[in-house]
């Protein structure tokens, strides 16, 4: 902490603990707080803040609340036959009263003395529970009583007839192709995952109401929530009331970890939600990087030792920091360097990089920031709940799209389907891409039809648009929206799974290999088309992308992280890259190394030290 404090970071985010990890060890070294029913011991957090302040003298705060049952609590609960342990039964625990009564008890004692005693310091709160505190719940399968009869009141209330929640089979027994329920066949299965991710983010918004009577109107209020973009089994984890969530008018802003997909070196990393509907939503967002340098800690205790991807060398480290960094800030998002197990952090050109950081950052965080992506990627969290959760193949639809999306070469733009109408730069996007689509009810094909296909646009699908209507599965449907029928999708499908890979010369004497991907015109757009979603690649996203007369800055495969006044790249390979702006620029200034690299130019050329992050500032008289 002293060293980042000497490099000019004045925000410290800690946790005072009641609670054990995934590896059964205390989340903390400082003595618990809570130790029985409204029995507290304050001290604890007090020393907590007074090592804080002395390592720190003037930093500010950001407090997890720590509201995962303590082991006492699990187990006075199981001793009524009820379940207790909300790290493991988040919904389970949601459900029981007398743990709701608890947990608000906590949080409305734990949140008065820090604003009575710390309120100097602590300026946000982050309402933490569920499984490693990311309100995950992972025991969608359990239903005990209080559940049960929660779930039948949310029945009644939908004016569903009465059901009981579907068995542990039901829930893993899918009805197409090994991978989607029916909603005709499994409208149990979809009923219960709704009631279950309801209630999670029912709870999320209580909670943080009653944290927001407790506090400052000034001090903000965080969670961890919305893994739309790359949790696999997101309906089991809870994570799919995310809108509302984002609606919540307590909440200010949302974390997640960069996404576990794409952190080695060419990769372009992401929030695990959707940025763009976060934005829409009127909520920052913390960037969690908790990417693992090659000094990290890999002996948790004498007995466990976790070996894990993490970057190799000190070369890779800071280009990796730098990469994230600039994401964080062209996305005016806030930025958490995260020592999760220790050792992250070591060496001084690290920490050299980071002085450099938080001076950019102070210089241009509330700089405007106006979008000029030209490409989206859609994610409907609607389609998450037909996913059987054990299926590794959910990884090849928004999780695979994005990282081939990271190597297009040019900026895009994650939203939730429902923001589609709310895009600021709508008129600006030619070519959409809709990863997991196979939902498409009567008001979403309305919503397609009034503002996306049209204006020459290029969508692509992934794998079955429009095999559902809400209410039943029929592949049939799916040539509405690409212009193929259903025998032809299966062949293409086949082909692009068993075939040798064909080449076909494009325009300006690239190739492109043809593993399947098809289009066709349709009436005012162009519908492309791939039935196996994880056979897409960057070289299809450009093919398309120049098809639909996107704005490509690069021809190599790198990400690209841009709005109207900066732009960020990052590579895992030397060799020159040419960079083609939109318009000419007055001056373009390395941020890194504050050298200028041209003037009154739209084209300039990048030399990586590989692996390499550069982040340009776009100097334009009018933008000043």
């Amino acid at each position: 902490m002293r060293r980042f404090a000497q490099a000019g970071v004045d925000t410290i985010c800690f946790l005072p603990a009641n609670t054990v990890n995934s590896l059964g060890q205390p989340y903390s070294s400082y003595p618990p707080i809570w130790h029985w029913y409204e029995r507290y011991d304050f001290a604890s957090l007090d020393r907590q803040i007074a090592d804080l302040q002395e390592a720190s003298p003037g930093a500010s705060l950001i407090c997890i609340v720590d509201l995962n049952s303590p082991a006492w609590l699990s187990r006075q609960l199981s001793l009524a036959h009820e379940s207790g342990d909300s790290f493991t039964h988040l919904s389970e625990c949601l459900a029981n009263p007398r743990w709701q009564q608890a947990v608000k008890r906590y949080l409305g004692e734990f949140l008065r003395h820090c604003e009575t005693h710390h309120a100097d310091r602590i300026v946000a709160y982050v309402l933490a529970c569920g499984h490693t505190d990311e309100w995950f719940d992972h025991n969608g399968e359990i239903c005990g009583l209080l559940k049960e009869q929660a779930y039948q009141a949310w029945r009644q209330e939908k004016q569903l007839p009465p059901q009981a929640p579907p068995s542990a089979k039901a829930l893993n027994s899918p009805d197409y192709d090994d991978l989607l329920f029916d909603p005709a066949q499994s409208p149990g299965v979809f009923a219960y995952r709704r009631f279950c991710n309801e209630l999670i983010g029912k709870s999320i918004c209580e909670f943080a109401a009653e944290a927001r009577r407790a506090i400052r109107p000034q001090a903000e209020i965080g969670v961890f929530y919305g893994y739309v973009m790359t949790r696999l089994g997101a309906a089991e984890s809870g994570h799919l009331c995310y809108e509302r969530v984002l609606q919540c008018p307590d909440i200010d802003f949302i974390i997640s970890p960069g996404s576990y997909g794409d952190r080695a070196m060419g990769g372009g990393g992401g929030w695990l939600g959707c940025a763009g509907s976060e934005k829409l939503a009127g909520k920052n967002h913390l960037h969690e990087c908790d990417q693992r340098t090659h000094t990290h800690n890999r002996r948790l205790s004498p007995y466990v030792s976790l070996e894990v991807p993490h970057w190799q060398d000190s070369r890779e480290d800071l280009a990796g920091i730098k990469r994230e960094f600039a994401l964080a800030l062209v996305n005016r998002a806030s930025l958490w360097w995260f020592d999760m197990w220790g050792g992250f952090y070591q060496e001084p050109a690290l920490f050299e990089a980071f002085r450099r950081m938080k001076d950019l950052y102070a210089r241009w965080v509330d700089c405007p920031s106006r979008p000029i992506a030209q490409t989206a990627l859609i994610v409907d969290p609607d389609a998450l709940y037909y996913f059987t959760q054990r299926s590794p193949r959910q990884k090849g639809f928004q999780t695979h799209a994005r990282q081939q999306l990271n190597r297009l070469g040019a900026p895009f733009a994650c939203y939730c389907f429902n923001d589609i109408p709310r895009i600021p730069n709508l008129a600006d996007i030619k070519f959409f891409v809709f990863a997991c689509q196979w939902e498409i009810t009567s008001e979403k094909a309305d919503v397609l039809r009034r503002y996306v296909l049209k204006d020459k646009r290029v969508v692509l699908w992934l794998y079955a648009p429009g095999l559902s209507d809400g209410m039943s599965l029929d592949p049939n449907r799916v040539k509405l929206w690409t212009g193929t029928t259903a025998a032809e999708q299966t062949d293409l499908g086949n082909r692009a799974l068993h075939d040798p890979p064909r080449t076909t010369q494009q325009a300006g004497g690239s190739t492109v290999e043809e593993t399947g991907l098809s289009a066709c015109a349709m009436d005012g757009w162009t519908s492309a088309f791939l039935p196996t979603p994880d056979a897409l690649t960057p070289a299809m996203l450009k093919q398309l992308a120049r098809q639909a007369r996107v704005h490509l800055y690069t021809d190599a495969e790198v990400p690209i992280y841009a709005d109207h006044q900066l732009l960020a790249i990052h590579s895992a390979h030397d060799g020159i890259i040419t960079i083609r702006l939109p318009n000419t620029c007055q001056h373009i200034t390395d941020l890194f190394s504050g050298k200028c690299v041209a003037s009154n130019s739209n084209t300039f050329d990048w030399h990586p030290n590989a692996p390499d992050s550069a982040l340009f500032a776009l100097h334009n008289d009018k933008d000043d």
